[in-house]
């Protein structure tokens, strides 16, 4: 049974939850469908209430809040964002997380109108990410790692590394 971030809006009377449940189970879905849009709209406010802050404490709270933190400095944001952040770890300002897959072929991606899904993220303890990194789906960052300013991660990352570059590139482990 999936985890929803809350709350969840309950669809409208003209609305169905089954793209949102394909979503959320990790299988293709129309991102364009009414209820998925409306539930995205709905957690990019917070999202945008989190970037806004600027109080550390009170942005720190609201991200605990969204990524259903447990307390101690590990964030945990579920479907539809399939995204773990270890303890301790860091982002820099601008860091951009994607966890949305799309088809290859254009026929398959027809515009709006395809089918996408996510593939999972998870990033270790003790890390820095950089300012205006990029880390795409299906990437794993070990523990310790640090990211360079606008790194582009494409491939999981081993413990105690240092990656730089587009795309990333281990230089070094420490």
């Amino acid at each position: 049974m999936p985890i929803y971030p809350d709350p969840i809006p309950q669809p409208a009377a003209i609305e169905s939850r089954d793209e949102f449940e394909l979503m959320v189970s990790g299988k293709p879905y129309l991102a364009s469908d009414p209820y998925v849009q409306r539930v995205a709209q709905a957690q990019r406010k917070k999202v945008y209430a989190i970037n806004d802050e600027r109080d550390d404490e009170k942005r720190n709270a609201l991200m605990r809040k969204f990524f259903k933190s447990s307390g101690e400095g590990k964030y945990y944001n579920h479907p539809p964002f399939f995204l773990t952040i270890g303890n301790r770890t860091m982002l820099g300002p601008r860091v951009s997380i994607m966890t949305p897959m799309h088809p290859i072929s254009p026929e398959e991606r027809n515009g709006l109108q395809g089918r996408e899904w996510a593939e999972p993220i998870t990033i270790g303890d003790d890390c820095w990410i950089g300012g205006a990194a990029v880390i795409l789906p299906g990437v794993t960052i070990g523990n310790g790692v640090t990211v360079g300013a606008g790194a582009v991660v494409t491939k999981d990352v081993p413990d105690r590394s240092v990656v730089v570059g587009n795309p990333a590139k281990v230089i070094k482990t420490v």
